[in-house]
């Protein structure tokens, strides 16, 4: 019995369900509207890159446009910098040669002037210098000049000037501990 209760309670519900139409028009017509909503939203989404997109070249455009702007100042200042660089390099080589030249004329002079003194004038005006000076001036001249000055010399300055001579120029005091560039009496105003 119970098997045939089951059995027809089956059947009724098949039947039941072959009874209800299904309405498969309408079911596509909501789904359509569903479908073009979403075909809408991403419409609306893809505009939205499109629009991102444009606006970031042209940021990334603008940016570009001046970072070679700077470029462009960057390699300008550069050479404005490299052509000053020279001109300041062709005054330094200028002006070390006219200080050789001064130098030169100057420890001439003062040599001459040395060489023509007699020996016991030059041996005193030496003996009241700095040695590095006097050592400066008794290397530009002769050595014959040299001995016949330092023998008119009191011997503890001949032999720091001799030691001095002997280490050659550049002449340092060694209380001083500084270099003489040019000879006593230049004109540059060095000591």
């Amino acid at each position: 019995m119970r098997f045939l209760v089951c059995f027809l309670f089956f059947g009724v519900m098949v039947c039941s369900a072959y009874d209800i139409p299904v309405d498969c028009t309408a079911i596509f017509e909501a789904r359509k509207t569903e479908i073009a909503k979403e075909i809408d939203k991403i419409d609306e989404e893809r505009q939205a890159l499109e629009a991102f997109r444009a606006s970031m070249r042209s940021l990334y455009d603008e940016n570009m446009a001046k970072l070679n702007k700077k470029e462009a100042d960057i390699n300008a200042t550069l050479k404005s910098v490299e052509i000053k660089r020279k001109q300041i390099d062709e005054e330094i080589a200028k002006n070390k040669k006219i200080l050789e030249e001064l130098k030169a004329m100057t420890s001439d002079k003062v040599g001459e002037s040395y060489a023509k003194m007699k020996d016991k004038a030059a041996a005193d005006i030496l003996s009241d210098m700095t040695r590095t000076q006097a050592a400066s001036i008794m290397y530009a001249l002769e050595p014959k000049k040299i001995s016949s000055i330092m023998a008119k010399m009191q011997p503890n300055v001949a032999s720091e000037i001799t030691i001095m001579l002997t280490k050659g120029p550049p002449f340092v005091d060694s209380t001083k501990d500084t270099k003489i560039d040019a000879p006593a009496g230049n004109l540059l105003g060095d000591d």
